[in-house]
């Protein structure tokens, strides 16, 4: 799935180094403007907030679409042949798992928040929950189009090996 796979490299790659060159550029305005300018750059707090958030939250779906989420590669690395490929599809399983609660959490969050803002920016805080939301949901996802591809190279072998 190509369109799948540009998708996942713009919300995963492209889309946290900008917000993290903006995470840069804000704090650096903010410190010149305190220290030499001698006055604060109020909204620099809530932006650098919004902006480091979407640098983890849509950073972690990059680092599942390259299947480097922590620990997983490591482990199943070690393990036997035979069992790399179940233990892949079990990982990616719990992968499935923990971002449909993180999704139900990330929703209850966006339920009862709406009406806290951002001191500054007045912008609901609900944002950085809906980015949660999202990225998790990009996560899962790619963790099916994983499992799908492990059962294709699978279905594959399968079909050499009765010829």
């Amino acid at each position: 799935m190509p369109w799948l796979d540009r998708i996942t490299q713009f919300v995963g790659s492209v889309l946290p180094a900008c917000c993290l060159a903006v995470v840069l550029i804000v704090v650096t305005i903010n410190v010149f403007a305190r220290t030499v300018l001698g006055m604060p750059f109020h909204i620099a707090h809530d932006i650098s907030i919004l902006a480091f958030s979407a640098v983890v939250w849509l950073g972690l779906t990059g680092v599942a679409a390259m299947n480097q989420l922590f620990g997983v590669a490591f482990f199943v690395a070690k393990l036997p042949a035979a069992l790399k490929k179940p233990a892949y599809i079990l990982s990616h399983s719990i992968v499935i798992l923990i971002s449909c609660f993180v999704i139900n959490a990330a929703y209850n969050q966006i339920m009862t928040a709406r009406f806290s803002k951002f001191l500054a920016l007045g912008w609901p805080k609900w944002i950085v929950s809906a980015m949660l939301l999202f990225s998790f949901a990009v996560i899962a996802l790619i963790q099916v189009k994983q499992i799908m591809e492990l059962s294709k190279v699978s279905a594959s072998k399968e079909g050499e090996s009765s010829c």
